[in-house]
């Protein structure tokens, strides 16, 4: 296996995504996207998320869309961090001010890569409920890229505790 393309249930628990949304909405009320990463542990073809980490990140909107990103020095942290506390990142997740879906920047810029890893895009700056059918799921597949998730594969993958 490679990857986490042998993982099919990952767990995300409550106040892990809670922490996410509430991030997000932050950003939303200045009109920007926000983004922030899931970490955890994989036990045999479950990953089991134990962090939400929100990234220092700089948020943009621009005539062409909106846009976040995240230098080089804090991603550097974050994989120190990942490795002394022996975790992995399994997800990425990132607001979108209406519809959710996968941008060409979404697509040439992940800082999720790993094959089997996820990518939540959230419409509305994460406005409302916590709801993962409202969400557009992208798995990275290999040969594929990002490929979206039907409600039946995401319901079936993502578990929330």
């Amino acid at each position: 296996m490679e990857g986490y393309i042998g993982i099919n249930k990952v767990l995300i628990p409550h106040g892990c995504i809670e922490a996410a949304y509430e991030h997000m909405r932050k950003a939303g009320q200045r009109r920007v996207e926000g983004v922030a990463l899931f970490a955890g542990k994989e036990n045999g073809e479950v990953f089991q998320i134990e962090r939400t980490i929100i990234p220092k990140q700089e948020a943009m909107s621009l005539e062409e869309g909106w846009l976040y990103a995240v230098d080089g020095d804090e991603l550097h942290k974050i994989n120190v961090w990942l490795y002394e506390n022996k975790m992995s990142l399994m997800a990425q997740i990132h607001s979108h001010p209406s519809e959710a879906y996968h941008s060409q920047t979404d697509d040439a810029y992940p800082i999720v890569a790993t094959v089997g890893g996820l990518s939540i895009v959230v419409p509305n700056f994460a406005r409302g409920q916590v709801d993962i059918n409202k969400c557009a799921v992208y798995r990275l597949l290999p040969e594929m890229g990002w490929v979206e998730l039907s409600e039946k594969e995401k319901n079936g993958l993502i578990e929330l505790i």
